[in-house]
């Protein structure tokens, strides 16, 4: 039995006119679920092809958030590449696009206009600003949009300056947030038979990612700080010293606190005024850190690891994201999933982070190649 039919977008069919990293990844996650997702691209390329490393026409971001895709070349700037889109949206439930509002009015894609004609499409719309507003208009990549949201001025060391955190969260974080739009709004038509038009931006998912530093600003009036590893609302949390190499540790309440005390034999600091309640652990981190490393400077870093989480203590070695290639419980969970594409030395990449009924969605399809036959 096909695989794919048994996944719950079968029959979906999804236009996918996204370039770059946000987009597509939405586009991907429609994909994995068993939407067939026809990728529109420029003659010029999809610029997410040219990123480092590179990999002939594709690239290392391009596999990740392309695959499960078919590709045709579409020309905009003449009446037959418009011509064309017009006729592939008559055979289409959803239709994604991440163009600036003044392209989809050159191009003639406002969403109410093709909504207008076909009132069972889904459109979803993926921009930097949004829609509307003063910024609306402007460029913007995941590096600006987390210095404009303040994800920069949070993140790295408290003395040092701010820092883009290390992986897109605002590309695939937003277009995570388009695939669930879409998700909603198929299940909306369902329901009525019509439509919707969906956006979100990488400007909204900002917002949101600093959700907790908006209303703790609001309840205490104090600007936000970088914590570096740790964080303003709990302690101990973040990294420390071992014998031999870091661990990350995490205790989110007292009892946990007294686990973490118990297990590297410093009983003594769950009685201490200093360290009694949350808010006391967090006015002297400092110092509670120094007393801590006292403590875990006795073993290295991988005994403690599983010292404390028997221990029922949140801790992890600190490790590098390749680590995962070889890691048991990436392992266990299927979370690696073989790269359909023996012209590739990429052999697996992280399926979708959910399974149905114990199976995680399977990669069909690897990111395709140009298409320079259109």
């Amino acid at each position: 039995m096909d695989m794919n039919s048994q996944l719950p977008l079968a029959g979906i069919k999804v236009l996918d006119a996204t370039s770059n990293i946000a987009g597509p990844w939405g586009g991907t996650v429609l994909g994995d679920l068993g939407a067939d997702v026809l990728k529109i691209e420029t003659p010029s390329g999809d610029p997410a092809r040219f990123m480092a490393p590179s990999d002939g026409d594709r690239s290392a971001y391009f596999h990740i958030v392309n695959r499960n895709k078919e590709v045709i070349t579409v020309d905009l700037k003449t009446s037959e590449g418009l011509a064309k889109i017009q006729e592939l949206l008559d055979g289409c439930d959803v239709f994604l696009t991440n163009f600036l509002p003044a392209q989809l009015e050159k191009f003639g894609l406002q969403p109410v206009q093709l909504m207008k004609v076909r009132p069972r499409l889904i459109v979803g719309n993926l921009s930097s600003y949004g829609s509307t507003g003063p910024s609306a208009q402007w460029p913007g990549y995941d590096a600006t949009l987390q210095a404009r949201t303040g994800i920069m001025n949070v993140t790295g060391e408290n003395s040092g300056p701010p820092v883009r955190a290390g992986v897109s969260i605002l590309d695939l974080g937003a277009g995570t947030w388009l695939a669930m739009g879409i998700l909603a709004a198929i299940i909306k038509r369902d329901r009525t038979g019509i439509g919707s038009l969906v956006e979100t931006s990488l400007f909204e998912t900002g917002a949101t990612w600093v959700s907790y530093h908006l209303s703790a600003f609001e309840l205490s009036g104090n600007p936000s700080i970088r914590s570096g590893s740790g964080h303003p609302a709990f302690s101990p949390y973040g990294i420390f010293k071992t014998k031999d190499g870091d661990i990350c540790i995490g205790v989110g309440n007292s009892t946990i606190f007294a686990k973490l005390c118990t297990a590297i034999g410093r009983s003594d600091l769950v009685e201490s005024t200093l360290y009694k309640e949350n808010v006391d652990r967090v006015k002297n981190a400092k110092s509670l850190q120094f007393e801590i490393e006292k403590g875990l400077s006795s073993k290295d870093a991988l005994q403690w690891a599983q010292i404390l989480c028997d221990a029922g203590v949140a801790a992890e070695q600190v490790l590098q994201p390749e680590a995962l290639l070889k890691d048991l419980q990436a392992q266990a969970m299927g979370v690696m999933l073989a790269y359909p594409d023996e012209s590739t030395a990429l052999n697996s990449v992280p399926g979708l982070p959910l399974r149905f009924d114990g199976v995680r969605p399977g990669i069909t399809k690897p990111a395709p190649h140009r298409d320079l036959q259109s």
